[in-house]
């Protein structure tokens, strides 16, 4: 059967000279937004090179991200990271806001807060004090982003966005767990880092360990303590994830995919790939594209 490469958003075709899209939502206008590039981007699969961030007031919404399907009610939020496989499944009686922003005007500090959703499932649910705060700084935005000259706010267009984005990040902060330094969340996010460039050629702890120059025991330890898994278990996880977007979004056979994830003995992946999924990677082909 052959497949169609996973669409891949590459600019904020709205507002381009802003690198900046917010949209409103709510079932009385979907209809009427429903032909727009980016809402319809949305609903299939896709991966984007920006950050979106999606507030929902009311109602329900069922994304898939990464193949895993995670439902979120009222009074939550979610955010997809440039490169996460993401789209919407449904959404019933849903009220709120879409924002889009070039990973650019993404602070560090907020994007390794962001990266850690990589690893962890964390779905918060916002008081009613931290989802006032949310509306009304969306609010602002949403005044200053109507204005028809948008480049002339531009810099309090991005600031208010910082601080939103800011205000979301640390939410999202709250839920995860308790670390003894800030220096073991230095060390993940390095370690985040080289794994996502160098997980076809970098299978071993020790190897990662290396890279940042401290033990495997001590990098272990940082990884554990930050995201609940081990390096081990972080690097394998990664690969079975770039095989299931191989699988799903390729016609590669399964020796093409385990010579492309590092792989010469395509047995050997075939059945580090089953342990993981309980699944082969052929079964797991059919499931997903039935």
């Amino acid at each position: 059967m052959k497949r169609e490469k996973i669409h891949t958003n590459k600019h904020i075709t709205d507002n381009r000279s802003i690198n900046f899209l917010l949209h409103h939502i709510s079932d009385n206008d979907l209809q009427g937004i429903s032909d727009n590039e980016e809402f319809t981007n949305l609903i299939s699969d896709h991966t984007d090179d920006y950050f979106v961030f999606f507030f929902l007031q009311e109602g329900s919404a069922k994304v898939r991200v990464d193949f895993k399907e995670i439902e979120f009610r009222n009074g939550t939020f979610f955010c997809t990271i440039p490169g996460q496989v993401h789209s919407i499944i449904s959404l019933s009686n849903i009220k709120g806001w879409v924002l889009a922003i070039d990973a650019v005007f993404v602070k560090n500090e907020y994007k390794a807060i962001f990266n850690k959703l990589h690893f962890l499932s964390i779905n918060p649910l916002l008081s009613q004090e931290e989802s006032d705060e949310l509306l009304q700084c969306i609010l602002l935005i949403n005044k200053k982003y109507s204005l028809k000259d948008k480049l002339l706010c531009q810099g309090i267009l991005y600031d208010l966005a910082s601080s939103y984005i800011g205000m979301i990040a640390e939410i999202y902060q709250k839920g995860f767990p308790a670390i003894k330094s800030n220096r073991l969340f230095e060390i993940t996010s390095q370690f985040k880092t080289l794994l996502s460039a160098n997980y076809q050629t970098m299978k071993r702890p020790n190897q990662y360990a290396s890279e940042i120059k401290i033990s495997p025991v001590y990098l272990n330890e940082a990884v554990k303590s930050t995201t609940g898994l081990s390096v081990r278990d972080c690097i394998q996880n990664e690969i079975i994830l770039q095989a299931k977007r191989l699988l799903y979004y390729t016609d590669l056979t399964i020796k093409e995919i385990s010579i492309k994830l590092g792989y010469d003995d395509w047995a050997y992946f075939t059945r580090l790939f089953t342990k993981s999924t309980n699944l082969t990677p052929s079964q797991f082909r059919k499931t997903y594209l039935k």
